[in-house]
């Protein structure tokens, strides 16, 4: 089947080339990139690569511009990678072939990083790109940092919340289960994030994955021990003390603002 490269970004100029220039690597299927009001030069370095590029008028989230990548295609098959995520070796042939089925919506790959070179990729490596992958799932949340998607199934479901800045993609993973399709995790499938995180962006990050529309009360409080009875622990069994304070931050970037 045919499929698009669809790469939604903003404020990616640091990490765009290289991910451009690693998809060129392994197809020659068309890149398109859905730039969501970039200021960093992010839409004329995609030019100078030579993929599509479309600008949105000013930036409206993560559902918004994913919606806008869909739209903008034909291809029975959309593959979506988030702008500072590389494929890992073998990607395209291995997740292709899961749509052999017809009953797949989604495959996605794992989240893995390059050897961690400071406290904070430590403590993501951690707590966010797991370094033991889950089994393999055919009933998984969907992820969309590197994925390829069904056109038919993504349509059928009602496509991307255009209004949802985060958490998009279990929204939309969520009701392509409740239709019956399968949503596919395969930990052969790996999306290596080239970008290095700063513990305000990493904090933001884990917040956004576990919690886009914050938490308050009880789920806070099970959070914070969460972070103080787990994460906290696990960091100090590491020998990591500065990464067990990012552990102790991190509910208090999920509280749900009023």
């Amino acid at each position: 089947m045919k499929y698009t490269v669809v790469i939604p970004v903003y404020q990616a100029a640091a990490t765009l080339p290289a991910v451009i220039s690693a998809w060129r690597a392994v197809t020659g299927e068309l890149i398109l990139v859905i730039d969501d009001g970039s200021t960093d030069g992010t839409a004329e370095i995609s030019e100078r690569a030579g993929t599509k590029v479309i600008r949105c008028s000013g930036n409206h989230g993560r559902g918004s511009v994913r919606d806008r990548g869909m739209r903008e295609t034909t291809t029975a098959l959309v593959l979506m990678c988030d702008s500072a995520q590389i494929p890992g070796e073998g990607f395209l042939p291995r997740a292709l072939l899961h749509f052999d089925d017809p009953k797949v919506a989604a495959v996605f790959a794992r989240n893995t990083q390059p050897a961690a070179r400071s406290f904070v990729d430590r403590w993501r490596g951690r707590h966010l790109f797991k370094p033991e992958p889950s089994p393999f799932n055919r009933r998984a949340l969907l992820s969309t940092a590197m994925c390829v998607l069904r056109r038919e199934a993504v349509e059928q479901v009602g496509g991307f919340d255009p209004k949802l800045r985060a958490g998009e993609d279990a929204d939309l993973g969520k009701r392509l289960l409740e239709a019956g399709w399968d949503v596919i995790a395969d930990p052969e499938l790996q999306a290596i994030c080239i970008q290095r995180d700063s513990a305000h962006a990493v904090l933001a990050r884990y917040a956004r994955w576990n919690s886009p529309n914050g938490i308050r009360g009880r789920a806070w409080l099970r959070q914070l021990a969460y972070a103080i009875k787990v994460m906290m622990r696990e960091d100090l069994r590491s020998g990591d003390p500065l990464a067990a304070l990012l552990s102790l931050a991190a509910p208090f970037y999920q509280l749900r603002r009023r």
